[in-house]
């Protein structure tokens, strides 16, 4: 095909062709006469994969990258490249729902008093404000990719240092598994995955899982020990799936490694991601009324147990929870809509 031929077929201007080839993503070849630019199926292939991903906001030196990189049968890099664009993209959809949210505040505002105070701008532009810091905010202070190989070994430590032995590591995951009781097929979700040790044990009872987590390596683990699971890289506080999607989701030992108000955009996530009627299972370090676990460690922020279970009423759910120990605790939440 000539390059107006292929543009035509593709819906590919032959300029964007052109800007391909000179950036070295193309390499046409050239009739031996005139030197026209002649193209095959392969070329079509490549163009079809550059258009797509520009589609998805990505710049054209980082999809020469990735496209070399497959080139080369380096597809783990270029699957956890797509990746990070998609935590991205979630994360920009997230904060795009509040901004939505906030603009439709504004209107009922406006339409009840027939005008805009100050207060009430500086009110709602300070709740965006808070949600991009707190999204932005959250580093990996443990530096999981460098610890996934050792995980499994002393999974209990590293998931809560002292606080939690390995037996009472073991009952936590059972205590979950009883707990939301997964049917035959029913699909949930895991946060904070890790190698799959919650999501494995709950597709071994029949779900069907997602595990998200923030760890490459974590998340490769998973995927070796539990194929099953579909496991996806993500952040909790921009979960990359659809409104009302599960019937239950978990979470066990990641909220602490997470301040205040990251825990409470981790909840909304979590209540967005879940269908009516749905479930919530979560565990970790506890405190109460502000006093108790995770203290000494600044790397582990203990959730207030009290407003944890407020959080949850205030939507309606009912909770119930469990103590493992004087540190580690589990809630149980059922919406009752």
């Amino acid at each position: 095909m000539k390059i107006n031929e292929i543009a035509e077929r593709l819906a590919i201007t032959p300029r964007a062709i052109r800007l391909y080839e000179t950036k070295g993503l193309l390499k046409p070849g050239r009739e031996a006469k005139n030197g026209y630019r002649i193209f095959s199926e392969s070329d079509a292939w490549r163009l079809q994969t550059i258009a797509a991903l520009r589609s998805v906001g990505l710049g054209l030196d980082r999809i020469k990258t990735l496209i070399e990189r497959h080139d080369e049968g380096d597809s783990a890099t270029v699957h956890h490249d797509l990746e990070l664009q998609r935590m991205a993209l979630v994360s920009k959809w997230v904060e795009s729902k509040y901004a939505i949210a906030m603009l439709d505040e504004l209107i009922g505002r406006l339409e009840a008093k027939g005008k805009l105070e100050p207060e009430d701008l500086l009110q709602l532009t300070g709740r965006l404000k808070e949600v991009r810091r707190q999204q932005e905010s959250w580093i990996d202070a443990w530096q999981f990719d460098k610890l996934a190989a050792e995980f499994d070994g002393s999974s209990a430590w590293m998931s809560a240092g002292a606080a939690l032995s390995q037996a009472e590591y073991e009952q936590v995951l059972d205590l979950i598994m009883q707990w939301v009781s997964p049917q035959e097929g029913e699909e949930g979700l895991d946060i904070g995955t890790g190698t799959g040790n919650l999501a494995g044990l709950l597709a071994a009872g029949g779900a069907r899982m997602s595990g998200v987590d923030q760890s490459r390596e974590m998340l490769s683990l998973c995927r070796d020990k539990h194929p099953s699971v579909t496991a996806k890289l993500g952040n909790a506080l921009a979960l990359p799936f659809a409104d009302g999607r599960f019937p239950f989701v978990v979470s066990a030992f990641a909220l602490h490694y997470m301040s205040g108000g990251q825990q409470l955009l981790a909840l909304e996530e979590m209540d967005r991601v879940l269908k009516p009627h749905g479930r919530i299972c979560l565990a970790g370090l506890m405190r109460d009324n502000g006093l108790g676990a995770g203290e000494s460690d600044p790397t582990r922020h203990a959730i207030d147990r009290s407003e944890l279970t407020a959080w949850f009423r205030e939507r309606g759910y009912i909770t119930l929870h469990y103590s493992i120990n004087t540190s580690i605790g589990a809630l149980y939440a059922v919406r009752k809509h």
